[in-house]
């Protein structure tokens, strides 16, 4: 009996040396970099240890009080050395690759991400990001109720595949709209519309007499478009936004801007949300006819 208990002793000693040590290795000052890194990060729990973020990242809402080390593919290496980061985690595009290699040389450690354009890497990319930060079971949890959110999506889908364009305001410049291997594809296709792009690729510009010849169902646009706009009544009185058919008609969607950034864990629900509404507005587009 008093060896058993020395060993139960032994064991409690030996764990009480381990997890300090443990604890220790976890890292304590992390860095990310691209908007869906960042909220994977939060969603893993890990919030409380990020020091600073990029620019592109805005949720969850406290990262707006953490200091910024710039736009994601235009980091610079002096901001995040002096910071002391233990580790970066960072989305497929973050760069430039000097950069990066000049703080991995330094011995930070950094974590690339799976592209996040496609939502089915986004299970992989938690899981990659819980190992970094040692958030494992969080990991597990997290990535369950998004299988369930994906799932109800594709149940959720309209099966009269409508037309849908998107298009985004940026600056004062020509509207964007989106081909091929872009996110905003991604959630067309994810609905169950079929994208009036597709016979491009990317992002990319468009003119007043494209958007005014566009006879797509539904428009799809950011929400930072539409504040950027003044709502919807806004939306429908820009010079070139407003010649478009969807548009007039009032057929419009909307999707957040860190969405078309790239998938993170609060998009799959965001995407639920969108399907439901796109199978709603189908529906009374029947009804009504």
């Amino acid at each position: 009996m008093r060896a058993i208990f020395g060993f139960s002793l032994a064991v409690v000693g030996f764990l009480g040396f381990c997890l300090p040590a443990l604890a220790e290795d976890a890292p304590q000052r992390v860095i990310t970099v691209g908007a869906p890194a960042t909220e994977i990060v939060f969603a893993l729990g890990a919030g409380d240890d990020v020091i600073a973020v990029d620019t592109t990242s805005t949720r969850p809402e406290t990262v707006s009080s953490l200091p910024k080390v710039g736009y994601m593919r235009q980091l610079a290496s002096e901001g995040i050395i002096s910071l002391k980061p233990d580790l970066i985690v960072a989305v497929e595009k973050a760069g430039p690759e000097p950069v990066l290699k000049e703080l991995s040389d330094l011995g930070i450690k950094i974590v690339t991400l799976p592209s996040l354009d496609q939502m089915e890497n986004l299970p992989d990319a938690i899981s990659i990001a819980a190992g970094a930060l040692g958030r494992q079971d969080k990991a597990k949890e997290l990535n369950a109720k998004i299988k369930s959110d994906i799932g109800g999506v594709s149940k959720l889908a309209t099966e009269n595949h409508p037309s849908i364009v998107f298009l985004m305001v940026v600056g004062h410049g020509k509207p964007l709209a989106a081909g091929n291997g872009t996110t905003a594809a991604e959630i067309i296709k994810l609905i169950g519309g079929r994208n009036s792009m597709d016979d491009v690729d990317g992002f990319k510009p468009v003119s007043s007499e494209i958007i005014a010849a566009d006879a797509s169902d539904y428009v799809l646009v950011t929400q930072s478009t539409i504040d950027q706009l003044g709502g919807m009544d806004g939306l429908k009185a820009h010079p070139v936004l407003g010649l478009n058919k969807a548009v007039a008609n009032g057929h419009v969607l909307t999707v957040s801007s860190s969405t078309i950034l790239g998938f993170g864990p609060s998009s799959a629900s965001e995407i639920r949300a969108l399907a439901t509404s796109l199978h709603q507005q189908s529906q009374q587009a029947h009804l009504g006819q």
